[in-house]
């Protein structure tokens, strides 16, 4: 297990290598620009799914977002990671605690059109996925997705997420939709991924 969390910390930063050239890094106040430039070239294509890309409409709104994340982070509510390829940021993969009664962890991830394809989100997700069951020892994981996306529920069927059915809830837009929800237990995940 240790050997598997070769992770260390700069300025208390996260960091987990992916493979050769990716790797996932605690967002911080520095990425404030990338993010923002990220959100704002991929935001016609994401605003299908994620009804939150009309509100980043200044780069104080990607600051306020990445100060909430780390304050919630300290807080041990969620961690939000940018997804890295060659330098470059190409996503974001955040792992949030339930403040349902039952103890559970939820990923939601987003990734730039260019990084498609190339399995990031999902080797990402695999470790967010054992940082929730190892770190914070929660017992359960759950992935929710739109039944038309087709890329992102191709994830959690990938890494053995079971399909625990649908429910509808109301996004900041005030549309409501259907989602998809996926889980994993603890005893379910390969120890050997």
């Amino acid at each position: 297990m240790a050997g598997f969390w070769r992770r260390w910390l700069t300025r208390r930063q996260i960091q987990f290598p992916l493979d050769e050239g990716a790797e996932l890094r605690q967002l911080t106040m520095q990425d404030v620009p990338a993010l923002f430039e990220l959100t704002v070239r991929n935001r016609e294509r994401l605003r299908r799914w994620m009804t939150w890309v009309d509100m980043v409409q200044r780069e104080e709104d990607t600051r306020g977002f990445v100060r909430d994340a780390l304050q919630n982070f300290r807080a041990g509510r969620s961690l939000q990671m940018g997804i890295w390829l060659n330098g470059q940021l190409v996503g974001t993969i955040g792992l949030f605690r339930s403040a349902r009664a039952d103890p559970e962890a939820e990923i939601g991830y987003w990734i730039d059109e260019s990084a498609e394809g190339h399995g990031l989100v999902t080797r990402a997700t695999r470790v967010m996925t054992r940082y929730a069951f190892e770190t914070w020892g929660v017992p359960t994981v759950r992935i929710r997705v739109e039944p038309e996306n087709l890329r992102s529920r191709a994830i959690p069927e990938r890494l053995g997420f079971r399909l625990r059915g649908e429910i509808e809830e109301e996004w900041a837009d005030g549309s409501h939709r259907i989602l998809l929800v996926y889980v994993m237990s603890a005893s379910e995940f390969p120890r050997d991924s």
